[in-house]
């Protein structure tokens, strides 16, 4: 992947809406990645996305939630390590 890639997580449902969050695996605990890490299109239906800002090895997941009759569902994806590296041709 590179610096400015874009990844995705959503649901397939849409009502009752979900909601997400993206966590970084960082010193043996998960991290929230608040929207200033490049966290954007939350809580719109449409999923959320990411924006992959630096070089880096990441260790990600994302977390979707909605709450049905008063009780809160929550699901988690498995982990991915992501390789950030430059875009091509830019040094």
């Amino acid at each position: 992947m590179s610096v400015g890639d874009v990844i995705r997580c959503s649901a397939n449902t849409v009502d009752p809406p979900v909601s997400y969050s993206w966590q970084q695996y960082v010193n043996e605990s998960w991290q929230q990645l608040q929207q200033q890490d490049g966290v954007v299109g939350d809580n719109d239906g449409s999923g959320s996305m990411l924006i992959l800002s630096t070089v880096d090895v990441y260790v990600l997941r994302c977390s979707g939630y909605n709450t049905i009759n008063s009780f809160r569902y929550t699901a988690t994806s498995h982990s991915v390590e992501l390789r950030v590296v430059e875009p091509a041709g830019k040094c």
